[in-house]
């Protein structure tokens, strides 16, 4: 290796240095190690510029709208799975997106499909105990 060329054959690298005929560049080092010239190597494959950035849990977002639809739904006593699967899936949302290091968002959104979920099926459960209570079953028409 030479600062110029040494006769027909060499050729110039992109460090700007010349290199005889019979020799061939190093190959690339992993990133933060030493090429072969002192420099860092490149990137690690995958790895080029800036990290994705975070995207909502769609568990969070299932968690809201489950308890939403199963709260709205009680009226007609099927929303209870509805409030009861928004309440599950808030609690297992929460827990990825704390555990994911920045990388999952939407903790707000599970922690609504909680409380909605938690409150709508504590009104249903009370409300069977008062309906059970009063020993009312029948309609209100008379």
């Amino acid at each position: 290796m030479s600062e110029q060329s040494q006769g027909p054959g060499w050729w110039q690298a992109s460090d700007g240095r010349w290199y005889p005929p019979q020799s061939t560049p190093a190959p690339a080092t992993p990133y933060g190690q030493p090429g072969p010239y002192g420099q860092p190597g490149p990137y690690p494959q995958g790895q080029w510029g800036a990290p994705a950035p975070p995207s909502t849990d769609p568990l969070a977002i299932v968690s809201l709208v489950s308890s939403l639809v199963g709260a709205v739904l009680i009226v007609a006593c099927i929303g209870i799975v509805g409030t009861i699967a928004g309440f599950v899936t808030g609690l297992i949302a929460r827990n990825r997106i704390a555990t994911s290091n920045g990388q999952l968002t939407g903790s707000g959104l599970a922690l609504a499909g909680i409380i909605v979920g938690a409150v709508a099926t504590v009104a249903y459960v009370l409300l069977i105990i008062a309906v059970a209570a009063t020993g009312d079953f029948g309609s209100t028409t008379p």
